[in-house]
């Protein structure tokens, strides 16, 4: 089967700094997830993104993952987007380029 995981992301709105903050995303696929994970960085072009694992909770039928505060500053806005992996091996970037801007952006606090 060549169908990429589908995606519902809980966009997160706003970052504290010092505070960890939390995204999690509705993950699925008919042959099954076989990974995700959270991408992110602070809004500059002069960092690689940082990657988190993200964990299934059965209970919410979500996936999440936390970027730490420690990484949450007020000098630097949040971008973030969500890979998804199914179990046949077919992938999904999420928010997807062909549909809206690939990554969401969180402002801080300040």
């Amino acid at each position: 089967m060549t169908t990429r995981p589908q995606v519902e992301l809980e966009r997160a709105r706003a970052a504290t700094p010092g505070k960890d903050l939390k995204v999690a995303a509705k993950i699925w696929d008919s042959s099954g997830i076989r990974s995700a994970r959270l991408r992110y960085r602070h809004v500059t072009q002069f960092e690689d993104y940082e990657t988190e694992e993200m964990r299934y909770d059965r209970q919410t039928a979500l996936w999440s993952a936390t970027i730490p505060g420690t990484f949450v500053v007020p000098e630097w806005d949040l971008i973030y987007f969500v890979e998804a992996i199914d179990d046949q091996g077919n992938g999904r970037m999420y928010p997807d380029m062909d549909a809206k801007m690939p990554y969401v952006i969180v402002d801080v606090d300040r």
